[in-house]
């Protein structure tokens, strides 16, 4: 009883032990007490999934990973608090196909919440399946039709599956309809600012007053914008703002590295690159900030390599895919440059050029003609007389397979 009580107690200390300092924000130590702690006492799943939390608070999320296996095999499929913390470390760290699965199975067993069944749904409709991102939508709308939350969702899926009329149309209908529903003013100036009209997306984001304006995701975006319109300095003072209340956001300290770099200043730039990695040491975009930064100093196998660093950490990161299929086409590696590309029709955040440069790969290898049919006729409907868009879809039609005869053929000249 001794011995059972003394390990009790030193089970005890190390788990009060990890979160002291998890609350002193030493999740490395934290670690070690929480593992510690699981080695007493085996069979238990608290100081696992504590573990767990602390590696990934560290951003150490590989092995933040195989702790969650760890207290998976002890409770194999039971307990869908395991299963979600795996699903969103999955996610983090850029396997999304993985999460989606470790997610689809979750909904299917009724286990996801209503803002979990959007999340999925969005990263469905990411990777290029739109009828299974609808499907995880299907309990909301089934339910509440007219759920505004989920009717943003589907904005989006619509845009990813080439439905922008349609989607367009709903987004009007719920920025009109709900007023502070942010979401979904988001969307449509993300939709605004990829199809080539920054200005008005800049605009129709000043919609967006009061407390709401100041949130992280809404300066991050105006920052991309006034980025895309060439004001720099102006990027400059939101993302300073910005990161000077919220030091820790390694998002706005990358953006702010990324413009450094436009404004001329890259040892700011390589100052702020550093501070991220050190924060999280895969993060894309200061990785590709560093990669941009090699490549404007001529180093291209060096920037080729970094924004393969990055999209190792974020397969779809949007950024490093835009560099990295033009230098795919320009080496004539076709099929890359069209995976790239797709990857970044999927997520939404191909631009308009990027579009038509798909549209034109799926002519010259034959595939995907019908998207890219629709693609180009997208590009058309704002360029009707662009020689360019005009060339490709001829391309597209005469690439189309010949429809065969139908009905009975009478042979001529023989019995």
């Amino acid at each position: 009883m001794a011995a059972v009580q003394a390990r009790t107690n030193n089970y005890e200390a190390r788990l009060a032990e990890g979160r002291t300092l998890m609350a002193a924000n030493q999740p490395g130590a934290a670690a070690k007490a929480f593992r510690a702690a699981a080695n007493v006492a085996p069979e238990n799943l608290e100081p696992l999934l504590l573990l767990a939390e602390a590696y990934r608070a560290a951003g150490d999320e590989g092995p933040a990973i195989l702790a969650l296996k760890e207290a998976e095999a002890i409770a194999p499929g039971s307990d869908p608090a395991i299963q979600k913390q795996m699903a969103d470390l999955y996610r983090r760290q850029g396997h999304i196909e993985q999460a989606i699965t470790v997610l689809v199975g979750l909904r299917d067993g009724d286990h996801l919440t209503d803002p979990e069944l959007l999340a999925l749904a969005r990263l469905q409709a990411r990777t290029g399946d739109p009828d299974g991102a609808f499907k995880s939508l299907e309990p909301i709308q089934r339910e509440r039709p007219d759920d505004p939350d989920a009717k943003v969702v589907e904005a989006e899926i619509l845009l990813i599956k080439g439905e922008e009329l349609l989607a367009a149309k709903l987004m009007d209908r719920l920025v009109d309809e709900n007023p502070g529903l942010i979401e979904a003013r988001l969307l449509r100036v993300r939709y605004f600012f990829n199809s080539g009209y920054a200005a008005e997306a800049l605009q129709d984001l000043s919609g967006i007053t009061g407390k709401d304006a100041a949130r992280p995701e809404v300066v991050l975006l105006r920052a991309r914008l006034l980025t895309k319109l060439e004001r720099h300095e102006e990027a400059d003072a939101e993302l300073t703002r910005l990161t000077e209340e919220h030091p820790d956001n390694a998002e706005g300290l990358a953006q702010l590295a990324e413009t450094k770099l436009l404004l001329n200043k890259p040892a700011e730039a390589q100052q702020l690159v550093d501070k991220v990695l050190r924060m999280r040491a895969r993060y894309p975009r200061a990785l590709y900030v560093r990669a941009r930064a090699m490549e404007l100093q001529g180093d291209k196998q060096g920037a080729e390599e970094h924004y393969g660093y990055a999209l190792m950490a974020d397969p779809r990161f949007a950024p490093a895919l835009s560099r990295m299929w033009r230098l795919y086409r320009e080496r004539g590696e076709k099929g890359e440059a069209m995976a790239a590309l797709e990857k970044l029709y999927f997520s939404g955040e191909a631009s308009v050029e990027e579009k038509v440069s798909l549209a034109e790969l799926y002519a010259e290898s034959k595939t995907n003609l019908e998207r890219g049919r629709k693609l180009i006729d997208e590009a058309l409907q704002r360029e009707p007389g662009n020689p360019k868009y005009v060339a490709i879809k001829a391309s597209l039609t005469q690439a189309a397979p010949k429809k065969k005869p139908q009905g009975i053929q009478i042979m001529r000249g023989r019995r």
